[in-house]
C-alpha cells in the first residue's frame, strides 16, 4: 500500500511539472517568435561560416533561391529582423556554389572555381571552402554536397544558442510562474502524500491527458516560413489548455492572505518556499517531452502493480 501511494504522489507530481513545462514551453515560443530570435540565430550563424567581410552574406540573401524567403530587400528585412528562420541546406548550398561560378551561371570549369575562391578575403572562409572543393576532386555536384554538410554543422552550433538560451528563458519563466502562482514542489508533495482524494483525481487527470494525447505536444520546433502568426496563435490556444488542465487538476496552489503573511515574518519558511520554487522551475526547464515519457511509464508501471502487491516476477525464457 506504500509503494502504491508513493507512485500515485510521483504521478500527480510529474503531471504538474509536465503541464507547467507545456505552459512555460509555450510562452517561450510566443517570446522567440515575438522577438524574432530564430532569424536573428540564422543570419548570426551564416555570418560567421561566410565572414561578415567577404560580401558573400549579402549575395546569399539577394540570390534568387533565398531572396523569396522574406520581404522587401535584404537591408530592409535586416532592420526589421524579417529574415527567414530557417533556410533549407540544399539551396543554401546551391546559392552558394552559383554565386561563386560565373555570372553566366554555366557550371564553372576547376580553375574557374579556383580562382573565384582565390578571391574570398577571408582566409577562414578560403581555406573552408578549398578544402571542400580539393575533396570534391573537381566534381561541382560532390563540391555543393560538400557546402550542404558544411551549413548542417553549422546549424547544429546554431541550434545550441538556441537550446542553451531556451533552457535558461524557461527556468526563468518556470519561477516566476511558480512564485506567481505558488506551485511549490515541496508542499505540493506534502499535500498529496496527505489527501488520497487529491491524489485519486491528479492520477485521473494524467490517465485521461495520456489518452487524449498519445503524443507530446512540442512547441519547439520553429514555425514555417509566412507562418508565424498562424503558429503564434495555436501556441496561445495551447497554452490556455494546459492553463485549463492545471486549474482542473485539483491542485492545491495560490496564495492566501494568511499564507503570505506568514512567509513574510517567517525567513525560515520563506526560504523552504524559495526551495520550493526553484525546484519548480528547474522540473519545467527539463522540458515536456522528458516529464511525457516519464508520465508514460510511471502510469504503465502502475497499472501493471496490483496494489499492496509486488510485481509480478518476468515470464522464463
Amino acid at each position: 500500500m506504500f509503494g502504491s501511494e508513493l507512485l500515485d504522489v510521483v504521478i500527480g507530481m510529474v503531471f504538474v511539472f509536465l503541464l507547467l513545462s507545456l505552459i512555460c514551453s509555450a510562452l517561450n515560443e510566443l517570446l522567440e517568435t515575438g522577438l524574432r530570435n530564430r532569424a536573428g540565430d540564422l543570419a548570426k550563424g551564416i555570418k560567421e561560416l561566410l565572414g561578415k567581410d567577404t560580401g558573400l552574406v549579402e549575395k546569399l540573401y539577394n540570390h534568387g533561391l533565398i531572396f523569396g524567403l522574406y520581404r522587401g530587400t535584404y537591408e530592409e528585412a535586416l532592420k526589421k529582423k524579417t529574415l527567414p528562420s530557417y533556410i533549407p541546406s540544399k539551396d543554401f548550398a546551391t546559392a552558394v556554389a552559383s554565386i561563386l561560378g560565373p555570372d553566366s551561371g554555366a557550371i564553372p570549369s576547376a580553375d574557374e572555381m579556383r580562382n573565384s575562391i582565390g578571391k574570398i578575403q577571408n582566409a577562414h572562409v578560403k581555406s573552408a571552402l578549398l578544402t571542400l572543393f580539393n575533396n570534391a576532386n573537381n566534381d561541382f555536384e560532390a563540391f555543393r554536397k560538400g557546402i550542404e554538410c558544411w551549413f548542417n554543422s553549422a546549424m547544429d552550433r546554431v541550434s545550441g544558442w538556441y537550446k542553451r538560451r531556451t533552457h535558461i528563458i524557461i527556468f526563468v519563466l518556470g519561477f516566476v510562474i511558480a512564485v506567481a502562482m505558488n506551485v511549490n514542489s515541496i508542499s505540493l508533495a506534502q499535500d498529496l502524500w496527505i489527501s488520497k482524494a487529491k491524489r485519486d483525481a491528479l492520477v485521473g487527470a494524467a490517465q485521461g491527458y495520456l489518452q487524449n494525447h498519445p503524443v507530446p505536444a512540442s512547441s519547439s520546433s520553429p514555425p514555417s516560413n509566412g507562418q508565424t502568426s498562424s503558429a503564434a496563435s495555436s501556441l496561445d490556444s495551447a497554452l490556455k489548455t494546459n492553463i485549463d488542465e492545471l486549474q482542473k487538476a485539483g491542485i492545491v496552489i495560490g496564495w492566501k492572505e494568511d499564507l503570505y503573511n506568514t512567509l513574510r515574518n517567517s525567513p525560515k519558511l520563506l526560504l523552504a518556499a524559495l526551495l520550493g520554487w526553484f525546484l519548480t522551475a528547474s522540473a519545467a526547464s527539463l522540458g515536456a517531452p522528458f516529464w511525457f515519457d516519464l508520465l508514460n511509464k510511471i502510469v504503465v508501471l502502475r497499472s501493471s502493480i496490483t496494489p499492496g502487491q509486488k510485481s509480478a516476477p518476468p515470464a522464463s525464457k
